[in-house]
């Protein structure tokens, strides 16, 4: 499994849904995910191996700036990929405040 990483400095849902978006830009699509705290969030997910710098670049796109580990693959199988995303405003808590019910 090929791993990346990034700092966020966006807002955590708009970081996780540009992730998203680029990663579906890039032919991928999305596997799975944790959302752990308000710090960092792990986005699972395949693509083509031959469409990662085409990953890269989307996110960089939209303020994600990561690099491969190596130079990117060739081949047009799907690869797993799991991408962390840390966020610099986050202070470990997902906590909502939900109202009073009856």
């Amino acid at each position: 499994m090929l791993r990346l990483e990034v700092v966020a400095r966006d807002a955590f849902h708009a970081s996780v849904n540009a992730a998203s978006e680029a990663i579906m830009r890039a032919g991928g699509w999305v596997s799975g995910h944790s959302l752990l705290s308000d710090a960092m969030a792990v986005l699972n997910f395949e693509i083509p191996g031959d469409r990662l710098r085409e990953l890269v670049d989307e996110l960089e796109v939209r303020g994600l700036k990561t690099e491969l580990p190596g130079e990117p693959s060739n081949s047009p199988k799907e690869i797993a990929v799991r991408l962390t995303l840390f966020f610099t405003q986050g202070n470990g808590d997902l906590r909502r405040e939900v109202p009073p019910f009856q």
